[in-house]
């Protein structure tokens, strides 16, 4: 019940940020460049160092060997999320971009922006290392699976086509981002057995931790200025915010649970499992609207999904947080 404490608390706060980002745009205290400016600081600087400094911190190598199950469940998680709504899409009858844009849209969580904040403070010991683990799967696919699911069906219009990658290191440079950098520096540092000093840990935990309630701003920001209405019609929304957002977390915390005692296994680490199970409810990443307004393929679909399933979570998650802790 205490986790659970912390996550309704966590959602409370959420929504608060998110309301101060509304009404700051509503005022014009913040414009749209200026909430471009927050995304780029967000994602180049904030959720990195979040993710490097809180991974680095007290992580011994052992401890690091000893949570490479994380990966495994990542993979898992991913195959059967995105095997699950290949199959929905075609099941509602979604064609096209509409299909593939809904593909997308649920099997990422939006991990960096509401999922990081959520394990920090769910497992302030060891979750900012199993997130960093979890990273080097979920950014992999979002920057391959995820671009292609944001691709126009004709690809003569998309900006991979007007700009063709020309050998392995073109197709690879996509992949690289400053959180996967984070990651692979964390892991590398670990490995090797180096001690970041306090007086350098100290000041990037700071600039990390800004990254939570800035992220909240920006979506809060988001709501005023996008038009995100058109969204509502789509009954697709509703299927998969049932089924991703609640239905899969809680059968997927059960198969965790469950099925290595059916099988005669040994049980998994229960902080694992929990930590998977906020993650596989989490809403629409946000990066799905960048990906779709870089195609100019349905950046509005993109950005109605992000926002409606994020107001949604904050119900969604505190009801599985409340069945599973």
């Amino acid at each position: 019940m205490q986790q659970f404490d912390i996550v309704l608390g966590q959602m409370i706060g959420m929504a608060v940020m998110m309301l101060v980002g509304y009404i700051c745009v509503k005022t014009k205290v913040i414009g749209e460049t200026a909430l471009n400016g927050i995304c780029a600081l967000i994602l180049k600087v904030g959720i990195p160092l979040l993710v490097f400094s809180n991974a680095v911190s007290g992580t011994t190598r052992a401890d690091l060997i000893g949570s490479d199950a994380i990966i495994i469940l990542t993979l898992l998680m991913y195959a059967l999320l995105i095997g699950l709504f290949t199959a929905l899409s075609h099941l509602l009858r979604l064609k096209r971009e509409r299909g593939r844009m809904f593909r997308g849209c649920f099997a990422f969580g939006n991990a960096g922006f509401i999922g990081l904040p959520l394990v920090i403070a769910l497992f302030p010991a060891k979750g900012a290392l199993y997130f960093a683990l979890m990273s080097i799967v979920d950014q992999f696919l979002l920057w391959t699976y995820g671009v292609w699911t944001c691709k126009k069906v004709d690809d003569h219009q998309s900006t991979a086509d007007e700009r063709p990658a020309h050998g392995w290191l073109d197709r690879l440079a996509p992949l690289v981002s400053p959180a996967l950098i984070a990651v692979a520096l964390a892991v590398a540092l670990i490995l090797a057995d180096v001690t970041v000093p306090g007086v350098v840990l100290a000041p990037l935990k700071a600039l990390g931790s800004t990254a939570s309630p800035l992220s909240m701003l920006y979506l809060g920001g988001l709501f005023a200025i996008r038009d995100w209405s058109g969204i509502l019609k789509k009954y697709e929304l509703y299927v998969g915010i049932v089924v991703k957002m609640l239905a899969f977390p809680v059968g997927f915390y059960a198969l965790l649970t469950f099925a290595p005692t059916a099988l005669g296994l040994t049980p998994m680490n229960q902080d694992m499992v929990h930590m998977m199970t906020i993650i596989s409810g989490l809403p629409t990443m946000s990066t799905m609207v960048m990906f779709a307004e870089r195609e100019h393929n349905q950046p509005e679909y993109a950005i109605g999904m992000v926002l409606v399933t994020t107001v949604a979570s904050l119900f969604t998650l505190t009801a599985v947080s409340f069945l599973v802790f």
